[in-house]
């Protein structure tokens, strides 16, 4: 066995799922991110758990908002992820850039993402602090499918380039 530095480790857990963090700022625009640590914690309540690096535009608007979606990509959205998980909202409005198509959500003010395979609206049920990262729990207060939609999957990175494939 051969030691390995942790981000090396980490990247073999692939294939990973991989989904959006949308939140809104104090005016209700929103903002997002691409997410590859993200986890179901509970059915009853409904908890899902995203973790964000600190510095991250994303996590600021969760802890401001108290709210976010969870929206589970398919290979329709492929351009969105990789433009989601590649620019910071603090420097391009990542929704009119992509043109990304939006819904209204039912309880909160952050938007569903339309061709997504699941969305989650949650509101914030904990926060637990790490060294560099935060972990937001949300409570599930609606969930929505596309059920004739897959899910997408980061295989691995080929050349600084993410390979995506569906189940």
């Amino acid at each position: 066995m051969k030691k390995v530095s942790v981000a090396e480790a980490y990247d073999k857990f692939k294939p990973e799922r991989c989904v959006f963090v949308i939140s809104v700022n104090k005016e209700g625009k929103p903002s997002g991110m691409i997410c590859g640590m993200s986890t179901k914690c509970s059915r009853k309540p409904g908890l899902f758990a995203v973790v964000l690096w600190k510095k991250g535009y994303t996590q600021k608007l969760i802890r401001e908002s108290k709210e976010f979606v969870i929206a589970v990509p398919n290979k329709f959205l492929e351009k969105e992820v990789r433009l989601f998980g590649s620019v910071s909202g603090r420097d391009v409005d990542k929704f009119k850039e992509s043109k990304i198509e939006t819904e209204r959500a039912g309880f909160i003010k952050s938007p569903l993402i339309k061709n997504a395979t699941l969305n989650f609206e949650c509101k914030l049920y904990k926060e637990v602090d790490f060294s560099d990262h935060i972990m937001f729990i949300g409570e599930i207060l609606a969930s929505y499918i596309n059920e004739d939609k897959k899910i997408l999957f980061n295989l691995k990175k080929v050349g600084g380039d993410r390979i995506f494939e569906e189940f």
